[in-house]
């Protein structure tokens, strides 16, 4: 994914001006001293810093993604993480564990089959200053877009047995501090067929329990209101996350969040209630960190892409 969006001065200058005067973000005190970063589209070191100065936030850290969609060997190089070298920031990485084009399978990753590749992996990642990366392993493993989906209580069994099979291959190697990240997605129903429990590869493997939320819902009516409340009760919802952070003793992350306009109406749009509703939350939660997401792709998700005036306002307002 990239961007290519231009931000004129006028643009950010009318935004100041409507701060001044703003009255959103009630939680701006304490949402603003939780680390933030961003996802500004692949190897992109100056998109997060034209990000943060945009909308007078501190970014501290940055969200980016491996190759998954070849071959082991596109995802164990490692490729284009060297560009975050030297950048300040401290890198929050998504990690396929399975490669799209390669033979292979939750059930073999269990049984260790693919541990020679996250070595290299991590000696690759050692060597190019990233070390103490935050690492997200399968990712949004509960839902139903990535080859590593978890269908039923097998595959989530599996998928705990793999991911430990990584942490512990990981960690082999020298020089490395990496954190791992428990990564579902949020906010949906995906995964109702089994215990998250039995996904879970226990407390001595993961370092923070994380998911992805986004501002889309398909509630109904669809209302701001309605849908952040969507967010609280679903099945692997805020209020789950909570409760299953707590039980584990981990604190919870947001590697990915923001706001969204869908092709298919399910996106909530320009939504200062979500934006201060998410800032309300983390700041009465055990919350480590959280990366906003600003890219359109798929879906538009750039709150700084001019669709999302009064979102922008109290992004600005509840985290600069």
């Amino acid at each position: 994914m990239r961007w290519g969006v231009t931000r004129s001065g006028w643009f950010v200058a009318a935004l100041l001006v409507v701060l001044v005067g703003s009255s959103v973000g009630a939680a701006a005190s304490s949402a603003s001293s939780i680390p933030l970063g961003d996802y500004s589209g692949a190897d992109n070191p100056a998109g997060v810093a034209d990000f943060g100065s945009t909308t007078g936030t501190h970014m501290s850290l940055a969200t980016d993604f491996l190759n998954g969609s070849s071959t082991w060997a596109a995802l164990d190089g490692a490729s284009g993480v060297g560009a975050w070298r030297s950048s300040g920031y401290r890198l929050v990485l998504a990690v396929p564990i399975l490669p799209k084009h390669a033979r292979s399978s939750l059930s073999k990753g269990a049984r260790g089959a693919y541990n020679s590749y996250f070595v290299t992996l991590a000696h690759n990642l050692v060597n190019a200053g990233e070390g103490n990366a935050y690492l997200r392993l399968g990712w949004e493993f509960n839902g139903t877009w990535y080859k590593w989906s978890v269908h039923n209580a097998r595959g989530a069994v599996e998928y705990a047995l793999y991911f430990k099979n990584i942490v512990s291959a990981m960690r082999s190697v020298p020089g490395q501090s990496f954190k791992f990240v428990w990564n579902p997605n949020g906010g949906g129903s995906h995964g109702r067929s089994y215990n998250a429990n039995l996904a879970y590869p226990g407390n001595a493997f993961v370092d923070y329990i994380g998911t992805d939320l986004y501002d889309e819902s398909w509630v109904q009516p669809l209302t701001p209101a309605n849908a952040w409340a969507g967010q609280l009760s679903a099945t692997w919802g805020l209020n789950w996350l909570a409760s299953f952070a707590a039980a584990h003793g981990k604190p919870i992350v947001f590697p990915e969040w923001g706001v969204a306009i869908r092709n298919d109406g399910h996106g909530l749009g320009d939504d200062p209630y979500f934006v201060n509703q998410f800032a309300s939350w983390i700041s009465s939660h055990d919350v480590a960190w959280t990366n906003i997401f600003t890219v359109d792709d798929t879906q538009q998700d750039d709150i700084t892409d001019g669709s999302f005036p009064n979102a922008l306002a109290a992004f600005s307002a509840d985290f600069g």
